[in-house]
């Protein structure tokens, strides 16, 4: 078994692309209570990259495609900068826009390839955006993610088990789990 703890990036600055200070408080704080990380994946935008540092652990490698939504994706009319869009949402989104849905299809090839050479009980921390988190989560685990109620706050997520052939179990990671 492998465990990806996947984590939406800290707080930023209103409007802003880098961390706020109580951004950086906050991931200080969730990241001696973490880990250890056998790998550490980020979106390439400062806000994740900095989240990873200010947490205690060094960025093994960017993936662009954490990053952002294709731009010519129709998303959700809720979503927004910031917005934090229920998972039952997104699973609606993915069940009306095939489009969408491969898109979260990718978003779990990803996240299962960074687990490759990690050895059984290894842990992976990936950190990217509001989102891409739900939808990829979707992808893996259409049934379990959809249950896991509203969308992602600041520094949580989701962890996945992998057993090398199959996702096992998916459950959230919220702020009354560790994140201040």
């Amino acid at each position: 078994m492998r465990i990806l703890e996947h984590r939406r990036h800290g707080r930023r600055s209103p409007g802003g692309t880098h961390l706020s200070a109580e951004g950086v408080r906050s991931a200080r704080a969730l990241g001696g209570t973490i880990g250890p990380f056998y790998r550490v994946v980020t979106s390439p935008r400062p806000r994740a990259i900095e989240t990873a540092v200010a947490m205690g652990f060094a960025v093994d490698y960017e993936m662009p495609e954490l990053g952002h939504f294709p731009e010519d994706l129709e998303l959700p009319s809720e979503a927004a900068v910031g917005a934090r869009i229920p998972f039952e949402t997104w699973a609606r989104a993915l069940k009306h826009d095939p489009r969408l849905r491969e898109y979260a299809q990718t978003q779990e090839f990803l996240w299962r390839s960074v687990l490759d050479g990690v050895p059984d009980g290894g842990q992976v921390l990936m950190i990217s955006h509001g989102g891409i988190i739900e939808v990829g989560a979707l992808g893996a685990d259409l049934e379990g993610a959809r249950r896991l109620g509203e969308g992602l706050h600041y520094l949580e997520g989701v962890r996945m088990e992998w057993t090398g052939t199959k996702w096992a179990r998916i459950a959230p990671l919220r702020q009354a789990d560790g994140a201040p």
